[in-house]
């Protein structure tokens, strides 16, 4: 037997091939495990390294997490009112004195003289009326009257003989003073039947033609039955005023005296100059405003009386501030805006907001002129923000 026999004697023969060396499937596994533990020390190597890294700068993303909580903001101060302090008012112009006539007699309009645009003298004769009505009282008050006459002279002779008692002679001379009043009255009347213009001026209006009846005061009616109740109607223009009505927060800003500068609509039209010649001295209690009458003079006649302008009154500056718009929040507690303490901590602060110039804002009250107001502050923003300022601007 040999030597190899022998070494192999008592082993399975399927074993034989594994005896040296183990065999190739060990030696695969082997080398599986191998690379399993070094992948796996690599992993953990790795993880190590990163846990290190973070905890390494564990400081620094403290400190960028503070940082990005601070508000970056830009801010700017509150500035004095540079602005022209203007209040404008709508108003429509009116003659100094502006006049509606009407017919104080029953009748019919017999003939009309002036039209619209015509001017006027105090006195001149616009039209004339057919009475009949009128005439015929008149007629029966002349036959009356003249029949207490004729009573009244004979129970004179009368009394003078005493024939009569003093209460019949009393009687007849009450009955002949009642019908001279009566006749008088309506003579008077009957002159109502020429319509003049009560003062100088033009024409402006003409609701009347040849043949319209017309009936005394304010009852008569316009051509074509157009419900015009006033016969003509007459302005005096060489002056105007208009009417203005001033807030109740200005009231007290506006004097007697004061210059008004009026503009039309129409472009073509230059602007004038008026003044306040009084005011109504008490506040509306109906709709907060006070009175302000304003005169102008209008000798060219240029200005229209009807015509819609816009008044424009000078105001004093005061103390008022500006703020760009772009500074403002508005929320339930009303117009506020955002400041940057000394502490760096935000301050909201509620404002009372005055003429809105555009970009700029008249500030009343709420601010001073040290506090630094951050401009465009988000939505967001709420009281001890903290807040870091990056720079200063004018907003808008």
């Amino acid at each position: 037997m040999t030597d190899q026999r022998h070494a192999n004697q008592g082993v399975p023969e399927f074993h034989q091939n594994r005896v040296k060396g183990m065999g190739k499937r060990d030696q695969v596994a082997r080398r599986v495990r191998q690379f399993a533990l070094i992948a796996i020390a690599i992993l953990l190597a790795g993880l190590a390294h990163s846990l290190w890294v973070r905890y390494a700068q564990a400081d620094t993303l403290a400190q960028r997490a503070r940082s990005n909580a601070v508000l970056q903001v830009s801010v700017v101060s509150p500035g004095g009112n540079r602005h022209d302090n203007l209040l404008t008012l709508p108003g429509t112009l009116q003659g100094i004195v502006e006049a509606q006539l009407y017919a104080r007699t029953n009748g019919y309009v017999k003939q009309w003289f002036k039209d619209i645009g015509q001017p006027v003298k105090k006195g001149e004769l616009l039209a004339t009326l057919d009475t009949p009505d009128i005439d015929k009282q008149v007629d029966e008050a002349q036959a009356n009257y003249q029949l207490a006459k004729v009573a009244y002279d004979r129970w004179s002779r009368l009394r003078a003989l005493d024939a009569v008692s003093q209460q019949e002679f009393d009687e007849k001379t009450a009955a002949y003073q009642q019908t001279a009043a009566e006749l008088k009255r309506l003579k008077e009347q009957l002159n109502f039947n020429r319509v003049v213009a009560p003062f100088d001026g033009i024409v402006t209006r003409r609701n009347v033609d040849n043949g319209t009846l017309v009936n005394a005061g304010n009852g008569g009616s316009g051509v074509s039955g157009s419900g015009g109740q006033a016969l003509f109607a007459l302005a005096q223009i060489d002056r105007l005023h208009l009417y203005l009505y001033v807030p109740e927060d200005k009231a007290s800003l506006i004097h007697v005296g004061d210059p008004v500068d009026i503009k039309t609509v129409d472009a073509g039209t230059p602007a004038a100059q008026g003044k306040v010649v009084r005011t109504a001295g008490a506040i509306d209690p109906t709709m907060r405003t006070l009175q302000v009458e304003v005169q102008l003079a209008n000798a060219n006649h240029r200005l229209l009386p009807g015509a819609y302008v816009q008044a424009s009154f000078k105001l004093p500056a005061g103390h008022s501030r500006t703020l760009p718009v772009n500074t403002l929040l508005f929320g339930p507690a009303g117009s506020q805006v955002a400041t940057v303490d000394a502490q760096g901590k935000v301050r909201l602060k509620t404002v009372q907001l005055g003429i809105d110039y555009g970009r700029e804002v008249e500030i009343k009250a709420g601010v001073g002129n040290q506090d630094r107001v951050i401009i465009n502050p988000p939505d967001a923003i709420s009281e001890g923000d903290a807040a870091q300022i990056v720079g200063a601007g004018q907003g808008g």
